[in-house]
């Protein structure tokens, strides 16, 4: 057996990869925060319903490419495929942009970059096992997480500083093109990156651990033999769902809170809570070593909040409920992702992680696309009915997290770091 090194390479590797999801995932989002203003700017071409769809598109393309994409992995090496991601991310970020005043053409772009998403996403359970050691894979898996987070603040930042969103002004709508041109030539930047940089794997593995995960059909019968992790995989795909259901939509948000400008700073609220959420919660599952419990809070925060919304336009300034209802709610969504992903793992003992997640994240995409899709017909004229389906449902979620056992083997970062640590000194 070769000897275990690590080289300083990985963090090249890391790097691109992390570029590459970011660029993504403001491709992804670009139009969310400012769908009035691009359905003005789209004008007869489109309503309100087609600029949604671009956001739907992703969630989608994610749930049909993602498995395919690991035996395409298989077959052609990681190299080759996500070469094969950067030349569909190359070519069709210029083609979105430079064709951004023509709607098909973007609609197209963005099924083309819905499947190099798919297939970069895909690679990072096998990217980081061959080239991190085990000490450093928690830290590598949070700066992939961290590039996804970046892409949605960009994506609320840029999108409403560059698009005009003020409805009472003369230009209302302009910004589109120059938005979509300027993300395709950074989006090809990153994707150039990535494939020219990208290694298959580094000279030597960088430790004598085996890295295995379990087939589709296998991880699925152990899921569904077992009641209480079956339940929880349904109710973690609710929150991850509803997580991207608010952001898909969040200008349609900010028009229920009866603010006229796409700002996006609904969208930054939410993700500055999530911010402190996803700090605050898991370090305090994992200082009194409960995850159900924390897991429960979590969910009646954010059934709390969404109840919240409910009553924004019944109030004189009920945009400032609707603030206030935004920053918890993103407190507790990004405090459930993660902690629910540790408390589905440990459940799912002894499935590797990257088997059990993998379930995770396509339910949560699953259910992610079917409330979009519900949000984005009849022109989004349904978003208070779907306030009350998503609280009759986090009701139900957390009646249903009852008749799920607390972890069993619950373990923190830092016992996790020093178990790896340990594992490593061993295999010198």
């Amino acid at each position: 057996m070769r000897r275990a090194r690590v080289y300083p390479y990985r963090w090249i590797i890391l790097g691109t990869l992390m570029g590459a999801i970011l660029v993504s995932q403001m491709q992804w989002f670009a139009l969310a925060p400012v769908a009035r203003a691009a359905t003005k700017f789209y004008g007869a071409q489109v309503s309100r319903t087609a600029i949604d769809l671009l956001t739907l598109i992703f969630p989608l393309g994610f749930l049909i490419f993602y498995l395919p994409a690991a035996k395409i992995i298989d077959r052609v090496g990681l190299k080759n495929t996500l070469r094969l991601s950067a030349i569909i991310l190359t070519l069709f970020s210029l083609v979105k942009g430079v064709g951004s005043n023509f709607y098909w053409l973007v609609l197209v772009s963005q099924i083309a970059l819905a499947v190099a998403y798919a297939l970069i996403v895909s690679s990072v359970k096998f990217i980081i096992p061959r080239w991190f050691p085990l000490p450093e894979r928690g830290f590598a898996t949070g700066l992939v997480t961290l590039a996804h987070y970046l892409g949605l603040i960009l994506a609320m930042v840029v999108s409403p500083l560059v698009v005009k969103s003020n409805p009472l002004g003369a230009n209302y709508g302009e910004g589109v093109r120059p938005l979509l041109f300027y993300l395709g030539i950074v989006s090809v930047a990153f994707a150039l990156a990535l494939f020219f940089l990208f290694k298959e794997s580094p000279p030597t593995p960088p430790s004598k651990d085996e890295v295995t995960t379990m087939a589709l059909g296998p991880t699925l019968k152990f899921i569904t033999g077992n009641r209480g992790l079956f339940i929880f995989t349904l109710i973690f795909g609710l929150v991850w769902g509803l997580f991207n259901t608010f952001m898909a939509k969040i200008d349609g948000v900010a028009a229920f809170m009866g603010i006229d400008k796409s700002n996006g700073f609904v969208g930054l609220i939410l993700l500055g809570g999530g911010l402190v959420g996803s700090m605050v919660i898991p370090y305090l599952s994992d200082f009194f070593k409960k995850r159900k419990l924390f897991f429960f809070i979590s969910l009646a925060g954010i059934f709390l909040a969404t109840l919240a919304f409910i009553f924004v336009p019944l109030l004189k300034r009920g945009y400032i409920l609707g603030y206030i209802a935004a920053g918890f709610l993103g407190f507790f969504f990004q405090s459930a992702i993660p902690l629910g992903l540790q408390y589905g793992a440990e459940l799912s003992n002894p499935i590797a992680e990257s088997s059990i997640q993998t379930i995770l994240m396509l339910k949560g995409h699953l259910v992610g696309s079917l409330l979009i899709f519900l949000m984005i017909i009849k022109d989004g004229a349904l978003f208070t009915p779907f306030l009350l389906v998503s609280i009759v449902l986090l009701f139900l979620a957390m009646a249903a997290l009852l008749f799920v056992e607390e972890s069993t083997h619950i373990v923190t970062e830092e016992e996790r770091f020093a178990g790896a640590l340990e594992e490593t000194i061993k295999g010198e």
